[in-house]
């Protein structure tokens, strides 16, 4: 039996990262540095540009607090066992009192290292150790930072693509009767829990700014930040009215046929043009295209008053209004997609045209 594994990239660059680290000290002729140097980038790898840059300002920070702490107790005090648990004890408090609790093991692992190797004079052993570990942070840095840093908004697009898809799926099969209740509560919450995977990749992209470092393109990355929100509200209706469809299955079930076709008609419309849109953000359809839902004040008022008509039934206006209020969801679901639609439609179109010469910049930024 075979075993096949998979290397990612945050695998691969832990291991580069490794390498890395390593092969710095060992150039320098500093062996005795090497497995802080190596810990040290394999506690310093961060799922983003901003994350890694902050935890190389911390790391360098607490690191030498910690071979300046380990280097005053063992010239006041020596360096027994208790001298080096008072030690960390001491440097923890410090690291507290500056807020680099994230980094406290790291620290505290090299004080330890520091306070009790004896192979040179103290502030030397110190320097060597504290100087390796920051090679080792530096080295994380550089490669998730700067030579492969994380993609996300790659991932954030082909994700939203995967859940949209999924999503106009259940709608059309919701709206055909073709859905199986059980399964379709399995569907949802696997679907609610890609919409907030696609919520961390959003933050991750926003950690990755590095705008501060690239003013040219700091009004086009925060729009780009604009749409990619804008693309998960969009997806969220959406999933919100495959949840509203799917609860008020029954009341859909009892629709009259005309008005069923109505609401199949407007929401193939609907998600007709997501998938435009997206084919438009892709750059495969022009910006100016996708002029989707632009309704008729007519049409518009037939939809709106078939469904407030099929509300104020007598049969629904019972059961304390339950049926009534569901027909009410249905609507509300539907023009809430539409809402957002037309909005994301907009925001696209005029990335396009404004800033789409600056897209592969951008995407070199994270």
């Amino acid at each position: 039996m075979k075993l096949i594994m998979k290397i990612g990239a945050r695998t691969f660059k832990s291991g580069l990262s490794i390498f890395l680290a390593l092969s710095i000290p060992a150039f320098f002729n500093m062996p005795d540095g090497l497995p802080l140097a190596g810990i040290s980038a394999v506690a310093s790898l961060q799922p983003s540009v901003k994350k890694s840059f902050q935890t190389l300002k911390d790391r360098v920070m607490a690191n030498t607090i910690g071979g300046i702490v380990a280097v005053i107790t063992v010239l006041l005090f020596g360096n027994s066992y208790f001298m080096i648990s008072i030690a960390s004890a001491v440097l923890i408090a410090i690291l507290h009192q500056f807020k680099l609790n994230n980094v406290i093991v790291l620290s505290t692992i090299t004080l330890i290292v520091i306070m009790m190797s004896t192979d040179y004079p103290i502030v030397i052993n110190a320097s060597l150790r504290v100087l390796a570990t920051i090679f080792g942070v530096v080295s994380s840095f550089v490669i998730n930072g700067i030579l492969l840093p994380p993609k996300y908004d790659e991932k954030l697009f082909h994700l939203n693509n995967q859940v949209t898809d999924d999503l106009t799926r259940f709608i059309r099969a919701s709206l055909r009767k073709n859905i199986q209740y059980p399964m379709m509560r399995k569907d949802l919450a696997n679907l609610e829990k890609s919409i907030a995977k696609m919520k961390v990749y959003l933050g991750h992209l926003i950690d990755g700014d590095l705008r501060k470092f690239f003013r040219s393109s700091e009004y086009s990355y925060a729009r780009l930040i604009v749409v990619y929100r804008q693309f998960i509200h969009t997806t969220e209706t959406a999933y919100n009215l495959v949840e509203t469809l799917h609860q008020a299955e029954n009341v859909y079930n009892h629709f009259p046929q005309e008005l069923r076709h109505l609401l199949i008609e407007r929401l193939e419309t609907l998600m007709s043009a997501h998938e435009q849109i997206i084919l438009k953000w892709n750059g495969r359809v022009l910006p100016e295209e996708v002029n989707f839902i632009t309704h008729k004040s007519s049409l518009r008022k037939s939809f709106m008053d078939s469904f407030f008509n099929e509300a104020n039934l007598e049969s629904y206006l019972q059961n304390e209004y339950g049926q009534s209020n569901a027909v009410i969801h249905i609507m509300s679901s539907v023009l809430d997609y539409e809402e957002s639609l037309q909005h994301l439609n907009r925001l696209v179109s005029s990335f396009k045209k404004n800033h789409n010469e600056k897209s592969s910049e951008i995407k070199e930024l994270h």
